[in-house]
C-alpha cells in the first residue's frame, strides 16, 4: 500500500468519526450560534454597497460611506427615502454603486 493511499483513508476515517460524533441536537445547537454570530456582525452595519467589480462592503454609516465613495450623503439619504435602495455616481467619474439600506 503506497503513502498516498494510507494518508487519504486516513482523512476519511477521520471525517467519518466526526459526523459519527456529533448528534443532531449537537449539530443543531452549533448551527444555531453560527446563526446568531453571523445576524449579530451582520446587524451592526446598516448599508450594503455594490460596486460595478461585483465588490461588496458594508458601512455603519451614511457619512462614512459618502466619505469614501466621494458623494453627498444627504443626496444618499434623500434617495434612501424613497426606497430602501438606489445607485449613485460620484461626480467626474462613471462608476455606479448601487446601495441598499440594510437596517430598515
Amino acid at each position: 500500500m503506497s503513502i498516498n493511499k494510507i494518508i487519504k483513508v486516513d482523512v476519511e476515517n477521520d471525517d467519518d468519526e466526526e459526523e459519527i460524533k456529533m448528534t443532531k441536537e449537537q449539530r443543531d445547537f452549533i448551527i444555531k450560534n453560527n446563526t446568531q454570530d453571523v445576524m449579530t456582525y451582520i446587524e451592526t452595519y446598516n448599508y450594503l454597497v455594490i460596486d460595478m467589480e461585483h465588490t461588496i462592503k458594508l458601512y455603519k454609516s451614511l457619512r462614512e460611506l459618502a466619505k469614501e465613495l466621494n458623494v453627498s450623503p444627504s443626496g444618499i439619504s434623500k434617495k434612501l427615502k424613497l426606497s430602501n435602495y438606489c445607485t449613485v455616481v460620484p461626480k467626474k467619474t462613471t462608476k455606479v454603486y448601487y446601495i441598499h439600506d440594510i437596517a430598515s
